[in-house]
Parts: structure tokens; sequence; C-alpha cells
């Protein structure tokens, strides 16, 4: 039986995976991501996929936050929200331990996008845009007909870097009002602590929204400005679908409706779309690094 090894890097979590050309996961492994260095990093990724190495594995693929050179396997001058990440040559550094293996690279939320498209909310679609809102905002737009966007720099699909807030927030793209500052944990935090002066995790902000009023209007700015973003992606690219993954979607309890309601109210024909979670979540990643193994050997 043919096996890959699919590896989801995010700001804060590795998750490593053994899938099968059928998508199931055989073996899982999760670390949390170094914050020191990206030699740490390397590292850290190394070990991952020592510990997921069997007979069968046909190839490693990687999905990785920032701008990623798929071609190269590097990542470009956009490294996402990993100290350093700007300029490593993720397929370089790795080759040189794991000779004679192919090795893939691509950015991470492309990953999460075929993992959907294989397997989950994207799979009777002809086209949508996928959304990761995380550590960071990443994105995927696909079509049946050319695949995932790639942009002529490799920077198609950096929805996170979109301008939300014209002069914002500095973001570490070197722009400032980056959607990624806004729409992400972090943004969401950072929201939190501008109302408060105090410094809680994204999750504990949802929860606190349901009875503290500071919480609720930063969870009420939070959904607003999604539905004004996904009003302006449906009228960019006229997608079938968009499809929301990453770690906020754990907590959609507390905003999915609001999102749903404001984007009917923001969005000129808010009837031309349809609005769905994410099928795979924290898994995403690692299926759909899998799948770029398989398609591209």
């Amino acid at each position: 039986m043919k096996k890959a090894i699919g590896i989801d890097l995010g700001g804060t979590s590795i998750y490593g995976g053994l899938i099968s050309e059928e998508g199931k996961i055989l073996k899982r492994i999760e670390r949390a991501t170094p914050k020191d260095s990206k030699k740490s990093v390397l590292e850290a990724l190394s070990q991952t996929i020592e510990e997921l190495m069997e007979e069968g594995v046909v190839g490693i693929g990687i999905g990785s936050p920032g701008c990623i050179d798929s071609d190269s396997g590097r990542v470009l001058e956009v490294g996402g929200n990993i100290v350093d990440w700007a300029n490593t040559d993720i397929r370089g550094e790795l080759s040189k331990t794991f000779k004679g293996i192919d090795i893939f690279v691509e950015n991470d939320a492309n990953v999460a996008g075929l993992c959907e498209k294989w397997l989950g909310a994207g799979r009777d679609l002809e086209n949508f845009v996928m959304l990761t809102l995380g550590t960071g905002v990443g994105g995927a737009i696909y079509t049946d007909k050319s695949g995932i966007l790639k942009g002529h720099n490799f920077n198609g699909g950096e929805v996170g870097h979109a301008i939300l807030y014209p002069r914002g927030r500095q973001c570490n793209c070197g722009q400032k009002g980056c959607v990624d500052m806004y729409l992400s944990g972090p943004g969401i935090e950072m929201g939190y602590f501008e109302k408060t002066g105090k410094q809680i995790r994204a999750k504990e902000v949802f929860k606190k929204s349901l009875k503290e009023e500071e919480a609720k209007e930063v969870v009420e700015r939070f959904s607003r400005d999604l539905a004004i973003y996904m009003a302006s992606i449906k009228n960019l690219f006229d997608p079938q679908g968009i499809i929301i993954g990453g770690g906020v979607i754990n907590s959609r309890e507390y905003w999915w409706d609001r999102v749903l309601d404001y984007y009917k109210q923001e969005c000129n024909t808010p009837d031309s779309l349809s609005i769905v979670p994410a099928s795979f979540l924290n898994d995403a990643g690692m299926i759909g690094a899998g799948r770029v193994v398989f398609l591209r050997i």
C-alpha cells in the first residue's frame, strides 16, 4: 500500500499524519511549533517525519505558512507567523536528512483546500474560496479547470493580506490593516486587549461574549468584518461557495449565525453562493499535504 507523510505546519502546532491513498490517517503526531528559531522549527519537522516514516511511504508533503514557491519548495519574502521563516529553503534543508525521497512544499491553506475538494465540503463544488482562520488567515482559490490559483509570484490566494482597515494595525508582512490582523485568533485577542488591557486566548473571548460587554463587542466586530470581507470575496471571484476552516471555526457556536446575518445585510446578492464550515478542521492540512504527494508523484 502506498502511503504519504503529510505535515501541516502552523504558527502554533505541527500536525503530522501518515496518509493512505484513500485519504485516511493511519498514524498521527502533534507537537508545538517552536518559537525561538527557524532551525528549531526545521528540527521539529524532521523529528515528526522520522516518527512517521515507514515502509511504503512514497513522498513527503508539507503545508507551510507564508508565500511558497511550490516549484522549489522555498518560502518567499512573506513568511507568515513563524519566526524568521521568510526565505527558508524547506525542501533543501529537509532533503539533507531525507535523501532519495520526494518532498513537496505548498502553502498551508492551499493544502487544506485540496483536502476539502478531495474528501470534504468542496467535493461537489466546481469552484470555491477557502478561508482558514487560525494563527493567521490563509486562503485557497480553487477551480476544477485550473486547480489551486498560485499566481504569477506564488502569491495567489493570500487572502490574509488583503487590506481590511487602511492604515490599521501593523502586519508582519509589512502592510497595515491586513485581514490577518483582525480575523485571526491573535487578531481577536488584540481586539480584546485594546478594549480591556487584558491578554486572553481567542476562545476565551468567545466564551466571555455571552456575559461580558467588551467581549461581545469584539465578537460582533469580528462577525461583521468577516461578513463584509466575504461579500468582497464573492464579488471578486464569484465562487460557488466559501469554505471556512482553521482553529477559530471550533468556536463557531458563538459567531456563525451572526456572520451569516451580517453577510445578508452587507452583500448585494447574498443568496448566490453557499457559506459552509470545513469538514476536516485540524486534519485538513495533513490530508491535503498527503494529497499533494499522490498528485505530483
